[in-house]
Parts: structure tokens; C-alpha cells; sequence
């Protein structure tokens, strides 16, 4: 995993794994989520500012919906994944987000965000399928929590932290 660029902001759409354990390779294998903002390092803050930051940024947000689409392949990514079909609305997120975070965060794939960046959820993932697709085509979901998932030198990413979506502004 990329120590250089440890956290990703995901919602995870089926069970919530425990704080601390593994959202890929864990005992329960990997969790279905939707990535909010992909691989990134916190500059010049504590991983405790992170979390009081993602905590204030989160109570300005409205819970999201969320609706997907088919089983696909895009042609830039080489898996299968579950499409969301209200892109727009999980990109405004995205965008608010990394505004928020402002000079305080770094990307690893800074090509992969703005208006790169594709709302998915990872059905393959190395030839292997990761989930039951066909509990996530063509459903309706509401994001009303986001979490902080950190890479911790192993290989995979664990949950550090959970945050209720709440618009409290």
C-alpha cells in the first residue's frame, strides 16, 4: 500500500467494517463502498486535525444519494464496476471536499480527480470478482456516513474513523 498517501474517503454501502480492521483483504473479505476521494496524504496537519477537519467538513453536508447503474468496464480502468448513474452529484462532493481541504491535502493520482474523477464501485478487482454485483445494480442508496479508511504498512487499508453526513451549518 502507498505509505506516502495513506487515507482515501470512502462510504461504504453494505455492513460497516469495524474501526481498525481491513476493508479488503479482512476477516469479511472486502466491504462494497464507493471511493469519495481517492489516495491522499494530510499536509501539515495531525492525523487527529484530519479527523476534526473531515468531522467539521461532514456536518456541512446533506446525506447524498445514491443511485447505480449496469456492470461495466470503462475503458480507462482496467476492472469491472458498478456505475453510478447521479455521477454529477457524487462529483460536487468530491470537489467540495478537496476544496475544503484546500492546501492541506496532496493526491497520489491528482489526473484522477476534479472532473476525472469516476464515481464507481469496484466489482473486480485482479480478475477476481470483490463483491455481489448484483446487490448493487440498479439501487438506490443514501450516503449518510463517510469514513476514513488509512493503509498501515500491511496490504490493506483499515478504517480509522466514521462520520455522520448532517448539514448542520
Amino acid at each position: 500500500m502507498s505509505p506516502e498517501y495513506p487515507y482515501q474517503l470512502v462510504s461504504f454501502l453494505d455492513n460497516l467494517p469495524a474501526i481498525g480492521e481491513g476493508v479488503y483483504q479482512g476477516p469479511n473479505g472486502w466491504y462494497p463502498q464507493i471511493t469519495l476521494k481517492r489516495r491522499f496524504t494530510a499536509l501539515g496537519m495531525s492525523e487527529d486535525e484530519l479527523l476534526l477537519a473531515i468531522s467539521n467538513f461532514a456536518h456541512t453536508i446533506a446525506p447524498l444519494p445514491l443511485e447505480t447503474g449496469q456492470l461495466m468496464k470503462p475503458d480507462s480502468m482496467p476492472v469491472r464496476v458498478v456505475e453510478i448513474i447521479n455521477k454529477d452529484e457524487i462529483k460536487k462532493f468530491h470537489l467540495k471536499f478537496i476544496n475544503y481541504m484546500g492546501v492541506h491535502m496532496q493526491s497520489r493520482y491528482p489526473e484522477r480527480d476534479g472532473e476525472n474523477y469516476l464515481p464507481h464501485i469496484t466489482a473486480e478487482y485482479d480478475g477476481k470478482d470483490v463483491i455481489n454485483a448484483n446487490k448493487f445494480i440498479f439501487k438506490s442508496f443514501v450516503i449518510n456516513k463517510i469514513c476514513l479508511i488509512k493503509d498501515r504498512g500491511d496490504t490493506d487499508s483499515h478504517v480509522v474513523a466514521y462520520f455522520d453526513l448532517e448539514n448542520l451549518s
